[in-house]
């Protein structure tokens, strides 16, 4: 099958935004289609958690996919120059980081699709009314990543931010055990919420970002940036992760 495109299942929900993401904007752009392979185990784990958001896709059978698995996996670059982009052969989608210089390229109809299809699961309601009540700073880190954060890069991040914001409060999306390792320049409260959803839907709430480059905090912090963005929201990510472009509310630290 020409111009197919198989989109890997990754570990979490927020890296799998990211594979999709990428997907559809090469559906957008060429004549490809997205797949992913019908996997009973697998699909069923994607199933559990993505169900949640208005996502499109469709499953291949794993016998048409072993017979173009062999192939090379697409790369950032092919977003980049979308003129030249005219005809895609097929192609393995394996990315789970979402780069900061692609953000552009995520139409509003790609944002929409990465939304929750419904809110029913909110249950604290005095936690949204603080965060959207205030100039809430969202940050996530998650317990894989407690042990390798950059503690002075949160510090200098807040820091920062106090200079632009008024009153700023920042709200930390994690395991109680991180409190003995936060150093934050304002006041900041941690948030443990079991559901993940509600956890997601909070971050997102947040008007501005810290956005961690670590392995597994980064796409959950990204797309809460990407999906609430507006002109006054700012998000602070770490300069290693190398951006080309420069925007006024993203800022590298």
């Amino acid at each position: 099958m020409e111009n197919l495109v198989l989109v890997e299942y990754q570990e979490n929900f927020a890296d799998n935004l990211s594979s999709i993401a990428y997907a559809k904007i090469l559906e957008e752009k060429t004549s490809a289609k997205c797949y992913l392979e019908n996997d009973i185990k697998k699909r069923k784990n994607f199933e559990n958690k993505m169900s949640n958001f208005n996502l499109e896709y469709e499953f291949i059978s794993s016998t048409r996919v072993q017979n173009f698995s062999k192939l090379a996996l697409d790369n950032n670059k092919l977003f980049l120059n979308t003129k030249k982009t005219k005809k895609i052969n097929n192609k393995i989608i394996s990315l789970k980081h979402f780069k900061i210089d692609d953000k552009d390229l995520i139409s509003d109809n790609i944002k929409n699709m990465l939304k929750f299809n419904k809110c029913d699961f909110i249950v604290n309601y005095d936690i949204l009314e603080n965060i959207v009540s205030t100039q809430s700073i969202g940050l996530y880190i998650n317990k894989n990543d407690i042990n390798t954060i950059n503690i002075e890069f949160i510090y200098n991040a807040t820091k920062r931010l106090n200079k632009y914001i008024k009153k700023p409060k920042l709200y930390i999306f994690s395991d109680n055990s991180i409190k003995d390792k936060i150093n934050s320049f304002i006041d900041y409260e941690i948030l443990s919420i079991n559901d993940w959803r509600e956890e997601f839907y909070f971050l997102t709430a947040c008007k501005h970002k810290i956005i961690l480059n670590t392995k597994n905090s980064y796409s959950e912090c990204f797309w809460a940036a990407v999906l609430n963005e507006k002109e006054y929201c700012l998000n602070i990510y770490d300069k290693k992760i190398k951006t080309i472009k420069k925007r006024n509310n993203w800022i590298a630290m």
